[in-house]
């Protein structure tokens, strides 16, 4: 049976089309994140800064319709984590999996104060970072490098509310997990002067997505069969 050459161009487009569209849904599909958000109530799993994920409850509370961990700034430095060993848990897969390329890694989430609940007691400065820490004693902090959060003394005293998010990967926070581990640790760094300063943090978020490689050799394979194609049409 003989073909066209518009019918064995329309099979090829078609052909592309299909591989292009089951490469990228394997790319979206194998993209990983967890999220804590607090809506059961409960720290889910969150203790002090190197301390037993049960060693303390944070408070929920809920602000603007949303429940958020209330944590203080105490002179521990290290305020609050979230450890995990389990190989089931989000948590270590989105850092097994950071652990082989940093910059595919975020590290997200939403921060809240309202200096008016403790008027003069959020002092001069108020500042923010994070850190990781893994069973084989690794450690990094991107503080005070890096201020995911820095409010000054005229804020604090304003009776204001401040808030944002903060979303950094963890290549920029200059985190470097040794590979292998089996015990994962992250968490927050609190640093300043207040004597009842609160922060509320909602929607922590730990993400991975995959190397874009996969969509560029998509593209060179589409190339590839678009030179097929134009070969095609010649011959015949």
């Amino acid at each position: 049976m003989k073909f066209s050459n518009s019918k064995v161009a329309n099979f090829l487009i078609c052909a592309l089309a299909a591989f292009a569209m089951i490469s990228l849904g394997a790319f979206r599909a194998s993209a990983q994140s967890v999220t804590y958000d607090f809506e059961d109530g409960t720290d889910q799993g969150f203790g002090s800064g190197f301390g037993d994920d049960a060693s303390i409850s944070f408070p929920i509370v809920t602000i603007g319709g949303s429940k958020r961990m209330e944590v203080m700034d105490t002179a521990a430095f290290q305020q609050a984590g979230r450890q995990t060993g389990n190989p089931a848990d989000g948590e270590y897969i989105v850092m097994l999996a950071a652990s082989v390329d940093e910059t595919l890694a975020t590290l997200s989430y939403d921060w809240y104060v309202d200096t008016s609940l403790s008027p003069g007691g959020y002092g001069s400065f108020l500042q923010l970072g994070s850190y990781v820490n893994t069973g084989s004693g690794y450690y990094a902090q991107n503080f005070p490098a890096v201020k995911e959060v820095e409010l000054n003394g005229g804020q604090l005293a304003s009776g204001s509310v401040f808030q944002g998010t903060s979303s950094q990967t963890l290549a920029a926070k200059g985190f470097n997990i040794p590979l292998g581990e089996t015990f994962f640790r992250f968490g927050f760094i609190s640093n300043g002067d207040g004597t009842n300063a609160k922060i509320y943090f909602d929607n922590i978020k730990l993400s991975i997505v995959p190397e874009p490689a996969s969509l560029a050799l998509l593209g060179f394979g589409g190339i590839g069969v678009v030179g097929i194609a134009r070969r095609r049409r010649t011959a015949l």
